[in-house]
């Protein structure tokens, strides 16, 4: 993302949150009045958020050590970052953004997100839809979460990687089945060669789709590899 198209989007946000306090608020959740926040105090300290978690999978662990899992068989990436657990009360505002396009909703889950990541790589990439996909939903809800918090970290947002295979929407798959869906999806774009990057997503189910997202990026010769969702099923 250029300076200008960065400057240009936090203009926009800004007009967004400016236009919010003027008007009353009631929370996504709950519908009491809240002022300018998207969800109540009370609404937010029921949010799941994710305590220390294994570095590599961000699973929730002791200490934030690293799981026996990730021990025992590494994923193809070297960091991950959850803010929150895929749990209730969250679910409801991803997919209320992820399926309806509510975008004030990403505005709130980028900024939660922002605040959990500790490493700050040299390129954001969002994990692409499948064009048929994106086509028919009309927004890719990874790059809506990917551009703001690029923008929050002034980092460029780029096309690292390309959908190269159509598949069946993950989500109505069972859990064993989602690897060899998403087998081969993905390519890497040659901006990615040398870089350290971040992949961001909504969620982190299974780890199918970033699993083949990464190998495409080791691939395509990304020096390290960051998996940065809004949240994580546990």
């Amino acid at each position: 993302m250029s300076n200008f198209m960065g400057a240009l989007f936090d203009s926009a946000i800004a007009g967004t949150r400016a236009a919010g306090r003027l008007l009353p608020q009631h929370c996504a959740l709950c519908t009491v009045p809240c002022a300018d926040a998207l969800v109540c105090a009370h609404c937010d300290r029921a949010l799941p958020r994710l305590g220390p978690a294994c570095p590599r999978c961000a699973m929730p662990m002791q200490g934030g050590a690293l799981c026996g899992k990730c021990l025992a068989r590494p994923p193809p990436w070297d960091r991950a970052c959850a803010a929150f657990a895929y749990a209730f009360p969250l679910d409801r505002l991803v997919v209320a953004m992820k399926y309806r396009g509510v975008f004030a909703y990403a505005d709130f889950l980028a900024h939660a997100l922002w605040q959990s990541i500790a490493h700050a790589p040299d390129i954001v990439v969002a994990l692409p839809l499948a064009p048929a996909r994106q086509r028919a939903r009309g927004f890719n809800q990874a790059a809506e979460i990917a551009r703001r918090v690029a923008s929050r970290m002034r980092l460029p947002l780029v096309a690292g990687l390309v959908r190269v295979r159509d598949t069946p929407a993950q989500a109505a798959l069972p859990w064993r089945e989602r690897g060899r869906n998403v087998r081969g999806a993905f390519a890497a774009s040659p901006v990615v060669a040398g870089k350290r990057i971040a992949i961001v997503d909504d969620v982190l189910t299974t780890g199918a789709t970033l699993r083949e997202a990464a190998r495409a990026a080791t691939a395509g010769g990304a020096s390290s590899i960051e998996v940065w969702v809004v949240a994580r099923t546990l």
